[in-house]
């Protein structure tokens, strides 16, 4: 017994008189990230770590991803944070405010490499609030030189906004 199988185009299509489709459906181009008002001040390819814990006396860095840090400012109060997405699947590994509070966006070289940064920061990529430990490393050390520039401008116009906001308050 042979099947006979018609093959039509796939933009062929059939109208049938008093059908009408339960739902519409619109196509919606724009997407909204959050991003949309805010300033590009850095962009660059890297590669984000982040040190998992086993116990008080050790760990191990595991990859987030790689894709572009970025720094953003935002437009309506100035301040400027770090977004990092996967490439591939754009998911947020890295989401933080540039704030030199302690040991938090404090950046330190990491066992002796010209190519890599340290720092710790509150970390909102998963949503929540949670206290991480990242490595960023870049191609050469060019490239962790203008990160390491950017990222303490960064700090520095946090740091002029925050005290700006708590003598207002005073």
């Amino acid at each position: 017994k042979t099947d006979v199988i018609e093959k039509v185009d796939e933009e062929e299509v059939t109208e049938v008189e008093g059908w009408a489709p339960s739902v519409s459906l619109e196509v919606n181009d724009r997407i909204e990230t959050g991003e949309e008002g805010e300033e590009e001040l850095y962009r660059q390819r890297s590669k984000l770590y982040r040190w998992v814990a086993k116990d008080e006396d050790s760990g191990e860095w595991k990859e987030r991803g790689t894709g572009e840090m970025r720094l953003l400012k935002e437009k309506k109060s100035g301040r400027v944070r770090a977004l990092m997405r996967q490439e591939k699947t754009l998911k947020i590994i890295a989401n933080h405010y540039v704030v030199e509070n302690g040991p938090y966006c404090s950046l330190k070289p990491n066992a002796g490499s010209e190519k890599c940064w340290v720092w710790m920061a509150s970390d909102y990529a998963d949503g929540a609030e949670s206290t991480e430990q990242f490595a960023l490393k870049f191609g050469n050390p060019d490239l962790a030189k203008a990160f390491e520039k950017a990222f303490n401008e960064a700090k520095q116009t946090n740091a002029e906004i925050i005290s700006g906001e708590k003598a207002s308050k005073k």
